[in-house]
């Protein structure tokens, strides 16, 4: 799929696309759903993404104005004991590579909180802008969900092994200033200028060289997965992640979300 112009494309409902020469705006428009990473997001980013062919030199990510939530990560209503939305052969992994594939830099406008998977994909786009509404927060040890390797290993190479450590096992948001200084975003500009700064940038990026800015993606990408693990080491990982999907308390982190109780985690 190609993307269609300067018009928003009907057979994305969540999600719509929009060219002004070399630079894509890809909106995600669900605010019933705070714009949670279910089915129809997943597809309708994914194509979005895919879709990004010569002409398109930048583009940039953005929830609609106004969305006090930028994206509340992965759909809950879509969880189940023993499911693991972070598989690699799953949509949200593939949502992710096509990010990673996409030949023109994803700059994330965040305006509002991300939640998990939302802090997630923001945080796997090429550069981060937001304003002071912001707010980053990874939850999967709310639920007793296990994270991915990929998705820990990119939170630490932006802001580093305690500050990944801190993230994870508190769950705790992560304001906007606070984000900056941990070098999770490139810049913070006041609500009134994100928009505009935002334009800008992209811009800025369209009007270089697209080949050699292609090309330091690529490079930069692939530098940043230059960490081999030992073969035991990537088991025993893997073992660990299986526990916690198996876990009861997975289980009850689920039920207490839907229930709006505390969960009871047992550590079994």
């Amino acid at each position: 799929m190609r993307y269609p112009g300067r018009v928003s494309t009907p057979a994305l409902p969540a999600v719509s696309v929009a060219v002004n020469g070399h630079v894509a705006t890809v909106t995600m428009q669900d605010p019933a759903k705070r714009n949670a990473l279910g089915g129809a997001m997943l597809d309708g980013l994914t194509r979005a993404f895919q879709g990004a062919g010569p002409d398109i030199r930048a583009v940039v990510l953005r929830a609609q104005p106004g969305d006090r939530v930028w994206c509340a990560g992965f759909d809950i209503g879509d969880l189940a004991p023993d499911f693991d939305p972070l598989a690699q052969d799953g949509p949200l992994q593939g949502l992710f590579r096509a990010i990673a594939d996409c030949p023109a830099p994803v700059i994330a406008m965040l305006h509002g909180s991300a939640w998990g998977g939302g802090t997630d994909l923001a945080l796997r786009c090429d550069i981060a802008v937001a304003d002071p509404t912001c707010t980053l927060a990874f939850t999967p040890a709310r639920l007793g969900l296990p994270y991915d390797p990929e998705g820990l290993l990119n939170v630490m190479l932006r802001g580093g092994l305690h500050v990944a450590m801190e993230m994870f096992a508190t769950a705790d948001p992560v304001p906007a200033d606070r984000a900056l200084a941990l070098r999770l975003l490139n810049h913070v500009v006041s609500e009134a200028e994100l928009e505009g700064f935002t334009e800008a940038l992209a811009a800025r990026i369209a009007a270089n060289a697209p080949l050699s800015v292609t090309s330091a993606k690529q490079q930069l990408r692939a530098l940043a997965q230059a960490m081999p693990l030992p073969p035991a080491t990537a088991q025993r990982l893997q073992e660990g992640r299986r526990r916690a999907l198996r876990s009861e308390d997975y289980r009850d982190g689920l039920a207490a979300f839907r229930a709006r109780r505390p969960p009871v985690f047992r550590g079994q």
